[in-house]
Formats: C-alpha cells, structure tokens, sequence
C-alpha cells in the first residue's frame, strides 16, 4: 500500500483509475481543473504559481507524495518538473501516441528528462496508443486508459504501451 498517491487530471480520463487507487487504502489526491471535494486541489497546471500551491496543499493534506500519475497536454511548461521535483517515490508519466512516432523517435527520451538529476523521483512512462478494429483504428476509450494505467502501476514496467502504436500509419 503506497501512503500518499498523487494524479494530476484525476476527473477526465483517469478517473476511473483514481476510483480503483482510492479502494487500494492510503491517501488519494488529484489536481485538475474541477478538482472538487477533499481530495481534489483545484488549479490549472499552465500556472506554475497556482500549481505549486495545489501540489503543497496536498502534502499538507496527506503527506509526501509516494506515488504519481500525471496526464500533461503538453511537457513544454513547468507542472511536469514541478511535480517530479515533489515524488519520493514512482511518477508514471502518461503521453499521448505522438510519443511513439516513428519519425520524431527522441520524443519518449525528452519527455523522461523530467525527472532528470532527481534521485527521489524513480520515472515511469505509459504511452496510450490506439485500437485497430475490423471497421478501422479508433483513440483508446477513458476506461481503457484508466484500466492500463492502473495495470501499469500495478506491474511497475518502465515503459508501458495501452493499445498499439504500430503500425503507425494504422493510427486514426
């Protein structure tokens, strides 16, 4: 049982992960922006300020942060480094499909400099793919995300991949 979980967009798409962790004991959190009740922290995560006061009243709340899931639209703004700067423990970091293409190949090694020279934060990464079908490919559904990124923590793998991402020309 991990003390202190922490997921940053627990009310979109991972929300069904943040209803299986909160049956799993310990300490749930999330930030979002309609974060609500006494788990939720409010804030939008292009705010460093507004991040940063989510992310410590959290730990006021539950204590350190033992275990991480964050879905950022974007690594090119400050909440990712914010956050892993926070983990005494696993961040798994969720990316969208563009992480697995074949033409820009850097892009899953860039997104783990994240936790870069931070020897507290041990980085995961799950890449969410996409689902070929006899009728054609179609984007993961929320329950499918939630499901593999539950799996993800619960195997505790490196890397990750929910659904497919080859071949990617099959992508939708």
């Amino acid at each position: 049982m991990v003390a202190h979980t922490l997921v940053v967009g627990g009310t979109g798409m991972l929300s069904g992960l943040c209803e299986a962790l909160a049956g799993d004991g310990g300490r749930l959190s999330f930030l979002s922006r309609q974060a609500c009740g006494p788990d939720g922290f409010a804030c939008d995560y292009y705010d460093p300020a507004a991040f940063t006061a989510a992310l410590d009243a959290a730990v006021a709340r539950a204590g350190p942060i033992n275990l991480a899931v964050a879905w950022f639209h974007t690594l090119k703004i400050e909440a990712p480094r914010l956050l892993a700067e926070r983990v005494e423990g696993r961040l798994f970091q969720v990316l969208g499909s563009a992480a697995a293409d074949p033409s820009h190949p850097w892009r899953l090694e860039t997104a783990q400099r994240v936790a870069e020279d931070l020897p507290g934060c041990d980085l995961r990464q799950v890449v969410l793919g996409f689902k070929a079908e006899p009728t054609g490919s179609r984007w993961l559904t929320n329950n499918e995300i939630s499901a593999g990124v539950l799996d993800a923590v619960r195997s505790d793998r490196p890397l990750t991949i929910i659904g497919q991402t080859k071949p990617w020309s099959a992508k939708p």
